[in-house]
């Protein structure tokens, strides 16, 4: 190691450190790295990096987190719901406002949440919220379409030739407010391919089915379903053969391009007409959007994580598919490349066997299971595994440690479907799960019960502001719910 390698590392780590006077000067830079032999590694988020504006009572906060989980087909109910109990003298029901009906202590678990049991204290059993969107309201059939397609968003699709509108999700929009802190705006990640073109349900666009992430009125958050890839995209950018050396001189030749195009389009815009100056608009707004990412040091998401990290192979189960995404997100989440993050475990009316639970039927076919005893059991199994995978994720994030706590603690988890009962295609009274760590304002270990056809974008407005998203509309939101 050189003299000036040496000096380098000793001013990063002094500062670190507190020996120094950076931090006194001002905090840390956020996307910091320590240099030595050569190598330049990117750090988590650390105490040092907090400025005066994120601390609460004198301790550093670290920055919110949103993490979406949708599970497709909705549930099997009575294995999901515990029983309401009924008032008296002891019960929260009579101090209660509206929409909130009750709310009490999480004594004990449903069966199909028994895997989240050791972060009951952070989990609230949400009850009562429903997406109307994902009704008919005169469109006929397609609830599977629909529940997908208004989970985020709160907007009735448009049925009509395989078309698509619809609305921004609130993943979305907090990706707009909060992402250009971070390299990746939004990581959206499915278990099943999602179809963009053709109908799958009942005259639905098939993207409605495969997408609950959407960027615009018609166009679905393209998701990655190969956990090798999403490694690559955020820790290799993009390439995961190509060195360092190499990764940075394909950003230079990158931003070069990106100058000419921009010069470029000036003197084009004098030229053309209202139409295409809109296009063109567009057009710069992307070229902004590739300058952003590029203005992050490669080292940031190229060094930080060893190749021990990434995944290997195709998954060969749903399970393995599963934790190896939780991996991914916990990894993209501790090393602040993006805090918003959207996760299918499939798709919308999704046929998929889970053999590796002994279920060989179709997953769509047994949710209208007809109450048939066997079918509901199969349902069950698959309802657990999901939740499996669920939890599978919170323990990523309760191992993944930052400044004197744990990433969990700064994140939002919901998981949950856009229906309840399969059988019923119910829109109401929706299974949801909702994991906030200590530093989220949220509650947790109990059941919260709201009253019937509470719309669930008042959930999401109220998680959005939690990331500071505030005064904005979300499809049939009234404004955030007040009592989580």
């Amino acid at each position: 190691m050189n003299d000036h390698m040496e000096h380098g590392t000793e001013t990063a780590i002094e500062a670190l450190a507190g020996s120094g006077p950076r931090l006194t000067a001002a905090p840390l830079p956020r996307r910091a790295v320590l240099r030595g032999a050569g190598v330049a590694i990117a750090l988590p988020w650390l105490e040092a990096m907090a400025s005066a504006g994120t601390r609460v009572g004198g301790r550093p906060r670290p920055p919110r987190r949103l993490v979406v989980v949708y599970a497709p087909n909705g549930v099997r109910v009575d294995a999901w719901r515990l029983p309401i109990p009924k008032a008296d003298a002891e019960d929260p029901v009579r101090d209660v406002t509206p929409p909130m009906f009750g709310a009490w202590p999480l004594t004990d678990l449903p069966r199909v949440l028994q895997p989240l049991a050791p972060h009951r204290d952070s989990l609230q059993i949400l009850r009562g919220l429903a997406q109307d969107k994902a009704r008919a309201n005169g469109d006929g059939p397609g609830d599977h379409a629909r529940a997908a397609a208004a989970f985020l968003t709160g907007v009735q699709p448009l049925k009509t030739e395989g078309r698509v509108r619809l609305g921004v999700s609130a993943d979305q929009v907090a990706a707009r407010t909060v992402g250009g802190a971070t390299r990746v705006r939004s990581l959206v990640l499915g278990l099943e391919v999602g179809r963009q073109s053709g109908q799958c349900d009942s005259g639905y666009a098939c993207a409605y089915s495969g997408h609950v992430s959407w960027e615009s009125a018609t166009t679905p958050a393209a998701k990655e379903v190969v956990p090798r890839r999403a490694f690559d995209r955020l820790f290799r950018g993009g390439d995961a053969g190509e060195s360092v050396a190499g990764r940075r001189a394909r950003a230079d030749r990158r931003r070069s391009i990106l100058d000419f195009a921009r010069d470029e389009s000036k003197r084009l815009e004098s030229r053309l007409g209202a139409e295409d100056r809109a296009r063109l608009d567009e057009y710069r707004t992307g070229l902004r959007e590739l300058e952003r990412q590029l203005s992050f040091p490669s080292a940031a998401h190229v060094d930080d994580v060893g190749d021990a990290d990434r995944p290997e192979g195709t998954p060969a189960t749903f399970r393995e598919h599963a934790a190896l995404f939780s991996r991914v997100v916990a990894l993209a989440l501790r090393t602040d490349l993006t805090r918003v993050v959207t996760l299918m475990l499939g798709n919308e009316g999704s046929s998929r066997r889970y053999t590796e639970v002994g279920v060989r039927e179709g997953h769509h076919s047994l949710s209208h299971h007809g109450g048939d005893a066997t079918k509901l059991d199969q349902i069950e199994a698959i309802n657990r595994l999901h939740v499996e995978s669920f939890a599978g994720l919170v323990d990523e994030l309760a191992a993944a440690e930052e400044g004197e706590g744990r990433v969990l603690d700064s994140s939002m988890l919901v998981y949950g479907s856009g229906i309840a009962e399969g059988n019923r295609h119910d829109h109401h009274d929706l299974p949801l799960a909702l994991v906030g760590g200590g530093l989220t304002d949220l509650s947790g270990g109990r059941t919260v019960v709201f009253r019937r056809d509470t719309p669930m974008n008042d959930l999401h407005l109220a998680l959005l502001e939690r990331m500071g998203v505030r005064g904005v509309s979300l499809g049939d939101g009234r404004g955030p719910l007040a009592d989580l």
